[in-house]
């Protein structure tokens, strides 16, 4: 399982260039965007003690987000692509408000899964599909460093933010932690937004890593036309069906653990703010591989590393099935934090050697779509598995089995040596001689 590495420019690995202020951005708009629903489990328990709703329910709110947000992703990448990330990202973050103030007012479980499922599950979708591809855009060399450090960002936001959320909740109460977190976010969100620009052209740069002799990409949104025409060479290929079930098997993985280790750990005694620190511990170990795995990823071959990552998020799952002793959840959460940081790293890495420079919106936006299955079955499963059992292992058996299945289906991709689609920028230059218009 040998990949063809990527080529390293001559120019220095870091640089003072506009890109690295578009990593910031993206990163701390996935840090505040993601972290109410990473920490999702932690209003398991309040919501319960206060309306008298079962796990299955409770848990039904989050299926619904992640399936609404699927079902989105593949339009809200082509939306990036078409109109560009920005205005993608200052829409979607308008609908996460909405979202969130209405949910902090609900009373019945259908208005529940309606304000969190659907409004939040749509403004996921919007505002961060599109970053992944609009990075990609800003780096021609060193993607691996850049997708690292935006990768990061998904540890750093529920480590953070869970107990921070479990802090509001017992001093405040669930429904004012919806508002005051809503509130900030958005703010947040909106000065991030304010300063994000959708290509190098609009700083008057050449993207990260240029050297001389590469030829020009594009500096403008993509022609239509030929936009269509990639996404049909893309849609023919094998690999953008089993990336995006493969996305499938890593999040049903993760997800269970997500959002039932918490309730699974106040079960066995445990304070609801120190069941959240299990999550903590994890989220922050994460952040290490989620750093170096794309790194990693450039450098001994994507699906070798990707396998071993989907493995390691696996593994440590068994200790929680055959063992009961509270120690045991500090030796989980930092084994598995190790793989399930690395689980998703690779995916931009393989996006750029199969696909090249081609816009990604499309082909990122339905690999989102097999992800948000994947979080909806695996973040809802250990709910009525709980009601039914009184106990989670067979959730936990369940992730097990995905995380496995994955790391098999990553042995089976197409070896990316090379492109699998025609070249984006040969196409584009052509596109455009033929049409009359001057790059």
């Amino acid at each position: 399982m040998i990949d063809e590495k990527i080529e390293h420019s001559n120019t220095g690995t870091f640089y003072w260039h506009y890109a690295w202020v578009i990593v910031v951005i993206i990163a701390g708009m996935q840090i505040v965007g993601t972290s109410i629903r990473m920490a999702f489990g932690v209003f398991i328990d309040p919501l319960q003690t206060q309306f008298g709703w079962s796990q299955g329910g409770i848990g039904f709110a989050y299926a619904i987000c992640s399936v609404v947000s699927a079902v989105v992703s593949p339009w809200a990448g082509n939306m990036g692509d078409r109109f560009g990330a920005k205005k993608a990202m200052l829409f979607g973050t308008f609908v996460f408000l909405i979202g969130m103030l209405t949910t902090a007012f609900v009373q019945n479980l259908w208005q529940f899964w309606f304000t969190y499922g659907v409004i939040l599950g749509i403004a996921q979708a919007i505002f961060l599909v599109p970053l992944i591809p609009a990075a990609m855009i800003w780096f021609r060399r060193h993607l691996g460093l850049a997708m690292g450090l935006i990768m990061a960002s998904w540890g750093i936001g529920p480590a953070l933010a869970t107990p921070l959320v479990a802090f509001m909740i017992e001093n405040f109460g669930w429904s004012a932690a919806f508002v005051y977190i809503g509130i900030v976010s958005t703010v947040i969100m909106l000065a991030l937004v304010a300063v994000f620009k959708n290509r190098p052209a609009d700083v008057n740069d050449e993207p990260y890593g240029t050297t001389e002799g590469d030829p020009p990409l594009s500096d403008k949104l993509p022609p239509a036309v030929l936009l269509e025409e990639f996404k049909g060479h893309m849609r023919k290929t094998a690999a953008y069906w089993n990336m995006s079930s493969i996305h499938f098997l890593g999040c049903v993985g993760h997800a269970v653990i997500l959002i039932w280790i918490i309730p699974m750990a106040t079960s066995q005694g445990l304070s609801a703010i120190d069941a959240s620190l299990i999550l903590t511990l994890f989220s922050a170990v994460s952040i290490a591989t989620r750093l170096t795995t794309p790194i990693l990823c450039e450098r001994l071959g994507v699906r070798t590393v990707m396998t071993v990552f989907y493995i390691l998020q696996g593994a440590p799952v068994l200790l929680l099935i055959f063992s009961s002793m509270d120690s045991v959840f500090i030796v989980f959460a930092i084994s598995f934090g190790i793989g399930y940081g690395g689980e998703t790293g690779g995916f931009p890495i393989l996006n750029r050697k199969y696909f090249g420079h081609a816009p990604m919106g499309g082909a990122h936006g339905f690999q989102m779509l097999g992800a948000g299955i994947g979080m909806a079955l695996g973040g809802w499963i250990g709910g009525p598995v709980f009601d039914i059992f009184g106990s989670y292992d067979a959730a936990f058996a369940i992730s097990i089995i995905a995380s496995f299945a994955g790391a098999v289906s990553i042995i089976l991709l197409e070896n990316p040596a090379k492109l699998i689609i025609p070249d984006w920028q040969k196409s584009e230059e052509e596109y455009e001689k033929t049409v009359g218009v001057i790059s």
